[in-house]
């Protein structure tokens, strides 16, 4: 596999990288601080190229994070959130911790230790979007 191409979509949501990140994620979805912690970390990480911005290709950070904010309001406000929306907080919370994730697929600190992030992200986003099952 190259470095500069991820592994298709399907092997890097099966990855035990990721499938650690969705058991942390379902340990964490309910929990505010452990969320805004989260959040926290997803504004400071660095990859091997430093920043990761959002880029033109789809992979909106702030989308990701906005779902997670508005999951932690409803959690602090008592406001209960229907199961597909649950779901799909918890599917972008696993992506998250998948970006933030030194030991996953592609290791961040390589130069092109991102493109796995970037694809893993994309596939949240429109997780998020409701253009993909929340499965």
């Amino acid at each position: 596999m190259s470095l500069e191409t991820p592994p298709p979509l399907d092997k890097l949501l099966m990855s035990p990288p990721f499938q650690r990140c969705r058991h942390e994620a379902a340990r964490t979805a309910n929990d505010p601080a452990a969320l805004s912690s989260l959040l926290e970390k997803v504004a400071a990480h660095e990859f091997g190229i430093g920043p990761l911005p959002d880029t033109q290709g789809g992979i909106d950070i702030d989308i990701a994070c906005a779902v997670v904010d508005a999951h932690i309001a409803d959690l602090t406000g008592g406001t209960t959130t229907n199961p597909v929306a649950d779901a799909r907080c918890r599917l972008v919370v696993a992506a998250l911790h998948y970006l933030v994730d030194m030991n996953d697929v592609i290791p961040d600190n390589l130069p092109s230790g991102h493109v796995d992030d970037v694809a893993v992200m994309r596939w949240a986003t429109r997780v998020a979007r409701g253009e993909v099952p929340a499965e």
